[in-house]
């Protein structure tokens, strides 16, 4: 057992992604879409996922996964835009939705 605290092992299981992953994924589904905002936190957040399942040995296909797509991130880090919510749910601004935009952030 290690002195780290349970936020911290939680956050590096990737548990705190998957609700608003999936939220998102949805809505990027009901809109058309083809692509999701991730939070720069969160792509930190991914990365310790990552690494933590390859320390414990994790599925083989499920680590190539991941470090596909932590290339893709990091060839899209130059490609930020602004993001507005959606009933609460992040999107790329530029999405249609009901409500107005929140102040813009960047993926």
């Amino acid at each position: 057992m290690s002195d780290t605290d349970g936020d911290t092992i939680a956050r590096a299981s990737g548990a705190s992604l998957i609700p608003s992953l999936y939220a998102r994924a949805g809505l990027a589904l009901t809109k058309g879409r083809d692509s999701i905002p991730l939070l720069v936190g969160e792509v930190g957040l991914l990365e310790a996922a990552v690494i933590n399942l390859e320390s414990y040995e994790g599925n083989e296909v499920v680590l190539v996964a991941g470090y596909e797509l932590l290339d893709v991130l990091s060839n899209r880090e130059v490609n930020t835009g602004p993001l507005r919510r959606i009933h609460g749910i992040l999107t790329f601004d530029g999405d249609s939705g009901t409500l107005p935009a929140d102040q813009p952030l960047l993926p």
